[in-house]
């Protein structure tokens, strides 16, 4: 069962960057990051969300070099994925992909941002640093490897950049009033590995 974490948003957590140097708390940062997707009001909305895409492989050591695999999926408020490397949709299954890495169930799942700590468990703000010329707050995670689980949080829009060393969140666009990011970038020796969003939507009648 995936809990659902509500932030209230008081003018302290709508606040931008903390001055003299402080560090926000980690309520503020994910409240910011609520904020910046669209709000809880507006993440609350949605119950399910599908998603087709293209998993781009471009890896020096491998021959081809570069490979493009279709994906699509689904997912629910309760946690539950399913998922499978196709175009088809009568192709996915009906069973959860239990598979699946962490970090990607947690992007799938329709309410993300409220759920951070379900997947991010224990965080705690670490740092201020700048990164690819943007300021950031760092929140690490108690128990995971923080090279590959600590969050960036861009100290500007409140959006998440990156998470872990090697990870990139990109194109972030707009659906029901909610932010998805469309890239997400993971640095692997050799080269990256690259899942693209064709199509985020809400129901299963938009595919």
């Amino acid at each position: 069962m995936i809990r659902i974490t509500t932030i209230f948003c008081t003018g302290l957590l709508l606040a931008g960057p903390a001055i003299s140097g402080e560090l926000p708390g980690v309520e503020n940062v994910l409240g910011r990051f609520i904020e910046a997707v669209g709000g809880a009001e507006a993440l609350n909305a949605i119950d399910e969300r599908h998603y087709r895409g293209t998993i781009i492989q471009d890896l020096s050591r491998d021959d081809p070099q570069r490979t493009e695999t279709p994906f699509i999926a689904a997912a629910d408020v309760a946690g539950n994925v399913r998922y499978a490397e196709t175009r088809d949709w009568s192709k996915l299954p009906v069973g959860d992909a239990d598979e699946l890495p962490s970090k990607l169930r947690w992007i799938l799942h329709p309410r993300f941002a409220l759920v951070v700590e379900d997947f991010f468990p224990g965080l705690s703000v670490e740092r201020r640093e700048v990164r690819d010329g943007r300021n950031v707050v760092v929140l690490v995670p108690r128990d995971l490897k923080p090279e590959y689980y600590s969050l960036y949080f861009d100290e500007e829009t409140g959006l998440l950049n990156h998470v872990g060393y090697h990870n990139e969140l990109e194109d972030w666009r707009e659906l029901g009033g909610v932010l998805h990011p469309h890239r997400w970038v993971f640095g692997r020796t050799g080269g990256h590995t690259t899942y693209v969003w064709q199509e985020v939507i809400d129901t299963p009648e938009r595919r």
